[in-house]
């Protein structure tokens, strides 16, 4: 057994800044199944939203951001997040983010900051670092991390299960509440499971886009926040609401990457394969609308025409400016082949963000004593049924932020007897195939049935399959001992039964879920939050 006061699962910039800010009240321990590095906030290319120019107000931020989720947003939870960006961006900046400013001559202020615009937004109030804003804020997050001699990190450790009431011995006395006292971790590299106990846990685990086979996450994205929270008995938030990026580098063999929006914020156009502009027949704002607009239109246009893929043209836009501020698009392009100075981009939507989650409040507080949550895998009301570009990493680093300053969060906590993990001790090779080739079908059955848009007949048929193939996988993981890719199968399993139990509960379209049966908006019954 391990003992800290604060248990971090997850290395991206919630789960970083959460580390940094309660190492003054305590020891405090990482967990992260790959390297830091190896998150979704490293991903993101595009920025952090803001309101940061004269010109600009937090009401037009907060109007943006509720339009964009399509009326189901909690004003009063986006005013509040909105107001905090400033000074969060500075804190940011104080660790040492190093954000492209107007002249590179002047000092890192706020004020001098290089702002963008993205889709959806009214504004230009997205401050970025080049095209790879989220590396920029990981590097400076982990090299204060390594700092700090309250901080331990463990990479190459995955989170199998929070200890709960599910877990501690019978012969105690009931606890009415459940209650989180940290979480049984798997070290991957010797399979041996360990307790981590602490205070006060936080769950920043990011996504789970490597449900859908087509996607922009890495490969740690599989869902593993939503599944043990949802088996622990939290609830589970609006989880229809997938968004898809609509410009992924289309690749045949299934190997996408991000192009920022940013990109079409500076100016770049789709296109059809035969040249035509078409954005404009879908919203007033063209190539800059909301995402998930964008993408049902790309959808809508690919069906029609048959082709697999478009393009985003920015040849246009002066060479030397887009090497310049996209130089990393501009080389992952160049090693597939494409010069984005010189020809358009081949794209197409791929799953990039879950608008839902863990029901979380402001402050970073769950169902569950002692649990809080922060990032992708928290919903607390900001985005709605579609996410507003460059508002995830402010979300993050506000609720995170919130969250290690809470009034709560120095609480003292009376521990149970926590039991070690029952491991079985003999593996069934001969029934791998249960876990390598069920995880393909799930992800099949998520991109063909569950996707940009969607059929209730399908979706029924999705269910159905999908708790047949979580059976299959539960049964392996109860008589097997743990390894990673069980772990991460199971999740995916649970997610995308989320996923398709919340899209069958929402019988309208609204922002990243459309419907074909119910095409329309329903605000009499449906402008509510879809709960598990």
């Amino acid at each position: 057994m391990r003992n800290y006061d604060f248990l971090v699962i997850g290395s991206g910039l919630a789960g970083l800044v959460f580390a940094l800010e309660t190492a003054a009240k305590g020891k405090v321990a990482i967990i992260t199944k790959k390297s830091l590095y190896d998150c979704n906030t490293d991903y993101a290319q595009g920025g952090i939203a803001a309101v940061l120019d004269i010109k600009d107000s937090f009401e037009e931020h907060v109007n943006d951001t509720y339009v964009a989720g399509c009326e189901l947003g909690k004003k009063e939870i986006i005013r509040q997040i909105v107001k905090e960006a400033p000074a969060r961006i500075q804190y940011l900046i104080d660790l040492g983010t190093k954000f492209t400013l107007e002249n590179k001559d002047l000092d890192p202020r706020l004020e001098n900051l290089s702002l963008t615009r993205e889709g959806g937004h009214s504004q230009k109030r997205v401050a970025y670092s080049a095209d790879s804003t989220g590396h920029e804020v990981m590097t400076a997050l982990i090299a204060a991390c390594r700092k700090n001699e309250n901080i331990d990190i463990y990479e190459n450790h995955l989170a199998i299960d929070l200890i709960t009431q599910h877990h501690i011995s019978q012969a105690q006395h009931f606890i009415p509440n459940i209650t989180c006292w940290g979480a049984y971790i798997l070290d991957i590299t010797t399979n041996e499971i360990e307790i981590f106990r602490a205070r006060k846990t936080m769950l920043a685990t990011g996504g789970g886009a490597q449900a859908y086979s087509y996607n922009t996450n890495p490969d740690i994205a599989t869902g593993d926040g939503y599944a043990m929270a949802h088996l622990a008995g939290a609830r589970i938030v609006n989880m229809e609401f997938v968004q898809f990026h609509p410009t992924a580098f289309y690749d045949p063999e299934g190997n996408p990457f991000l192009i920022s929006e940013a990109v079409r914020g500076e100016g770049a156009i789709l296109k059809l394969k035969n040249g035509d502009t078409f954005m404009h027949k879908y919203h007033p704002l063209g190539c800059l609308a909301p995402r998930d607009i964008v993408s049902r239109a790309i959808d809508f246009e690919l069906r029609k025409s048959g082709d697999k893929h478009l393009y985003l043209d920015a040849t246009h836009i002066p060479a030397e400016k887009l090497k310049l501020h996209f130089p990393y698009i501009y080389k992952k392009c160049a090693q597939r082949g494409v010069d984005i100075t010189q020809a358009p981009i081949p794209v197409v939507p791929a799953a990039h963000y879950f608008c839902g989650g863990i029901i979380t409040t402001i402050d970073g507080e769950t169902d569950i004593r002692n649990l809080y949550t922060a990032g992708e895998v928290a919903c607390t009301g900001l985005h709605g049924a579609n996410r507003l570009a460059s508002n995830s990493l402010l979300e993050a680093l506000v609720i995170s932020w919130r969250a290690a300053h809470h009034h709560t969060i120095n609480d003292e906590v009376e521990f149970p007897e926590i039991l070690p993990w029952l491991e079985t001790t003999e593996f069934n090779e001969n029934e791998w195939v249960i876990i390598s080739h069920n995880r393909k079908i799930l992800n099949t059955i998520m991109q063909g049935y569950v996707g940009i848009t969607r059929s209730r007949r399908l979706l029924k048929y999705a269910n159905s399959r999908i708790n047949n193939i979580y059976e299959e996988i539960n049964n392996f993981y109860h008589h097997n001992p743990v390894r990673k890719e069980v772990i991460e199968t199971r999740n995916i399993a649970i997610v995308a039964s989320l996923i398709v139990r919340s899209a069958l509960m929402r019988k309208e379209s609204r922002g990243a879920h459309f419907v074909y049966d119910y095409p329309e908006k329903d605000d009499v019954k449906y402008l509510k939050d879809t709960i598990i």
